[in-house]
């Protein structure tokens, strides 16, 4: 049995991605199994060891590890050959790298995974998302937002300017502040005659409101009390006579006259 043995590690595990099934490698069983020998030999610290293999002391870094032909071939149970040539696809493929010049004898070597940072990444590094601000609102700022919104109408600023661009470029694309009266009024189902609320309504026209937004300010501000709706008429009193009964004589006497004069 061999006596050299790597340093004991405090971990007990190693990661094994399931992508690893995608690998070329992985159809070859006989190379990957040495691959998941190298992952568990290799040394685990960033801080560098020194190992003992033959008597002689080499420094192993993270993801190394010394190692013969004949110790790989004991503690994996395939034949040296079958080693040599798992280690030569492996340094084919990039996977793994070999080391001959750091003294070791009785064909000794350090192997080395070359992504074994990557393969055993610790979980707060591999899967931390990066840290990028977010530009989309938070519930709560959304909820406040609509609260507001269905609080307060919206504000539209009056154009100062009420030339020939102000009528051109008006919200309600009527360029005639008559014809604004017109249509106000039709919407609220008032009399074209009732003067009442022309001014209010030409107010909202050089506003720069709509007639939508004008009709919905003016009856939020009350505009139909006292109104007169369309298709009726005031009624009117007639006044009550208060001397009916001498009307009535007056009548009597004509009657009587005319009835004298038929007899004569």
């Amino acid at each position: 049995m061999l006596k050299e043995e790597q340093p004991k590690q405090q971990d007990s595990f190693i990661k094994l991605f399931r992508k690893a099934k995608k690998n070329p490698l992985f159809k070859k069983p006989l190379t990957f199994h040495y691959f998941t020998y190298c992952l568990i030999s290799a040394w685990w610290s960033d801080e560098p060891t020194k190992f003992n293999l033959g008597g002689v002391e080499v420094l192993i870094r993270k993801g190394e590890f010394a190692t013969t032909l004949k110790r790989s071939a004991y503690e994996t149970g395939l034949s040296i050959q079958n080693v040599r040539t798992a280690i030569k696809a492996l340094k084919l493929t990039n996977v793994l790298t070999e080391d001959l010049t750091r003294g070791l004898t009785n064909g000794g070597r350090v192997l080395k995974v070359c992504k074994y940072s990557v393969y055993q990444a610790q979980k707060s590094e591999a899967n931390k998302p990066p840290n990028r601000p977010s530009n989309r609102p938070s519930n709560r700022l959304r909820k406040k937002v609509k609260e507001e919104s269905n609080k307060k109408p919206p504000y539209i600023p009056p154009r100062v300017n009420v030339g020939k661009d102000f009528k051109d470029n008006h919200r309600s694309k009527i360029r005639n502040s008559g014809l604004f009266r017109q249509l106000i009024k039709s919407y609220l189902n008032i009399e074209q005659s009732d003067t009442t609320l022309d001014k209010r309504i030409n107010e909202k026209y050089k506003s720069n409101r709509t007639a939508s937004e004008a009709k919905e300010e003016l009856q939020r501000e009350g505009c139909n009390q006292g109104r007169t709706p369309v298709g009726s008429s005031p009624v009117q009193e007639r006044p009550v006579i208060q001397d009916a009964d001498n009307r009535n004589t007056r009548r009597e006497g004509r009657v009587q006259n005319k009835q004298r004069k038929g007899s004569t």
